[in-house]
């Protein structure tokens, strides 16, 4: 049975414990559209920690969608402590639209946190996710992937502030996540679910994987693995070694550092066919020929150059290229950003407890 509710007469501290339950959320918009949030409530009857996990912020990246669902048929109350806030799909008319921005106001979600009560569609769905559900949390786990145009390496990024217990909690976190690529943030644009999070001084970790439109089963696999890594990290899983396997936890290969802003990506200066000579993680210089443009038959539009330092963390999934279009995203690696006293202090703090 699915409930529907007013969001704002939802308050899920009035969830009976040991209990599993399915919400849509309704809200009022300035516009004339059906306007609702999907939950999904798992509340342990054990107290424990509230982890709020949102999917589809941005409608055209799956692979949270699956593992939510994953998770709404294997998680249970007699399984965990605490409570567990499922949303799999954040955005409802961003993924039945199958965009980044929500169709109805062209505006993206993952940039209007904390929202406003009377604003736009997206403006509202923020301010009612902010106000109802993340004040909540205790914790902030935000699926993302590539979507349409980019692909990216499965990752965790986490926000990177050993001065401040949810720093140093979300970094702790990011490193149980079980993902070979860690991507630090020590400042973060505003308007983000994740930038909104730290305001409120609640740790978080966002994911990112391949996206291109569908679902990538390695990268789903490992946000649905890294999932029950967490929890457990949270101490929040009653028999951890029902859901961990034995297979060892990968190894960090990539300490990646950088603000995490994909709208500050390489653009093309020339529409055409691009061709890139580069891959994901592969580290470049500044100069370095990251890819060519070429025109119906061969020839050279633009030879794009790398304009800094760093590690490919992002690559257009779409070799037809428009003037101004997206082509790369390049980020840093932290050993060349992060003295030698820095990472001393990292090994010192323990981080586990904050």
């Amino acid at each position: 049975m699915t409930n529907t509710i007013s969001v704002k007469d939802f308050n899920p501290d009035q969830i009976v414990p040991g209990s599993c339950s399915n919400w849509q959320l309704t809200f009022e918009t300035a516009e004339d559209v059906e306007a609702m949030i999907p939950l999904r409530v798992v509340k342990g009857a054990s107290a424990g920690p509230t982890l709020l996990i949102l999917a589809a912020v941005h409608g055209d990246e799956y692979d949270g969608v699956q593992t939510v669902i994953e998770l709404c048929h294997e998680l249970t109350p007699e399984k965990i402590n605490g409570t567990v806030l499922m949303v799999p799909i954040t955005n409802k008319l961003s993924y039945e639209g199958i965009s980044r921005e929500t169709p109805l106001d062209g505006r993206n979600l993952a940039r209007e946190f904390p929202g406003s009560p009377e604003g736009t569609y997206t403006q509202r769905l923020a301010w009612h996710l902010d106000q109802t559900l993340l004040a909540k949390a205790d914790f902030l786990l935000d699926f993302h992937s590539g979507g349409m145009i980019a692909s990216v390496p499965t990752l965790a990024g986490y926000y990177h502030n050993d001065e401040h217990e949810h720093g140093r909690r979300s970094r702790a976190a990011a490193e149980a996540f079980g993902v070979d690529t860690i991507w630090a943030h020590s400042t973060v644009g505003p308007g983000r679910t994740v930038s909104r999070a730290t305001d409120r001084g609640i740790p978080w970790l966002y994911t990112e994987t391949e996206g291109g439109r569908r679902v990538c089963i390695e990268g789903q696999q490992q946000y649905r693995k890294g999932t029950y890594r967490l929890l457990h990290h949270l101490e929040m899983l009653r028999e951890p070694e029902a859901w961990l396997s034995e297979e060892a936890c990968p190894e960090i290969k990539y300490r990646l550092y950088g603000d995490g802003n994909f709208d500050l990506s390489v653009t093309s200066k020339e529409e055409g066919f691009f061709i890139p000579s580069v891959k994901l993680l592969d580290e470049v210089k500044a100069g370095d020929l990251i890819g060519i443009i070429y025109g119906l038959f061969g020839e050279i539009k633009e030879k794009v150059i790398s304009p800094q330092d760093g590690i490919m963390i992002g690559i257009t999934v779409m070799p037809k290229v428009d003037k101004g279009g997206v082509i790369c995203a390049i980020t840093q690696d932290y050993d060349n950003v992060v003295s030698s006293e820095g990472k001393d202090l990292w090994k010192a703090i323990d981080l586990r407890n904050g």
